[in-house]
């Protein structure tokens, strides 16, 4: 199955003027490339992260649906073309209720495994001056993804996402189901034990739902 592409965006990080109350210094203003760029195992060579939670092998590329940006069309007189929260793919119709973490895309030269969800950060707020936007973008579980490289390779502007593996049923597990438990459910203890189990996720999400897990037992036996 192809996934077409709105775009595919890289960024800089750069000092953004976005919030009144800090600093703030971000690659999260993103453009289009022109012709093909070389990805590799910790994401396009002329993309950037600021913080050591953003990017690395985990966190390689980011991709946002662009059917998403409906959920912000009543808070803004004009929603951007692509890129609109820094990631580097806006597909045009990718549901995280349809996308598996071992789901593996090939983007031109390269291939791309599901690996991690989207922990929206207050740049994201600040940028749109939307003072609940991280909170309802969690709840909604509508945060988008990351994805790590299996394979680099050259991608073309005009590349798209081929769907190549899917992950195996027995494990299966959404980027909606991962994003529910992690922002709306943390003391499910069984979702939790489920979720813990794949082999796909990151070793930080899991010690994050280790620890969620524990809370939600030490509760359980009060």
């Amino acid at each position: 199955m192809i996934y077409a592409l709105n775009a595919i965006a890289t960024g800089k990080v750069q000092d953004l003027p976005y919030s009144k109350k800090r600093p703030m210094r971000s690659a999260l203003d993103k453009v289009k490339f022109k012709g093909e760029m070389y990805l590799t195992k910790t994401g396009f060579v002329e993309d950037e992260q600021e913080y050591k939670d953003h990017g690395g092998p985990d966190k390689a590329v980011c991709l946002y649906s662009k059917k998403n940006y409906r959920l912000w069309a009543d808070d803004l007189s004009e929603l951007p073309n692509y890129a609109m929260f820094g990631e580097n793919l806006t597909a045009i119709d990718l549901d995280e209720q349809d996308v598996y973490f071992g789901n593996q895309y090939q983007l031109g030269e390269a291939i791309l495994e599901v690996s991690e969800i989207r922990e929206p950060c207050w740049k994201i707020q600040e940028k749109y001056q939307i003072k609940d936007l991280a909170k309802r973008m969690s709840q909604s579980c509508k945060t988008g993804f990351y994805f790590r490289v299996i394979q680099e390779g050259f991608v073309h502007e005009t590349s798209n996402l081929k769907l190549i593996k899917t992950a195996e049923p027995e494990t299966a597990l959404s980027v909606h189901e991962l994003n529910d438990i992690y922002y709306n459910d943390k003391f499910n203890i069984t979702r939790l034990k489920y979720a813990i189990n794949n082999p796909y996720l990151t070793e930080k999400r899991k010690a994050k739902l280790e620890k969620f897990l524990s809370r939600a037992e030490a509760k359980a036996t009060k």
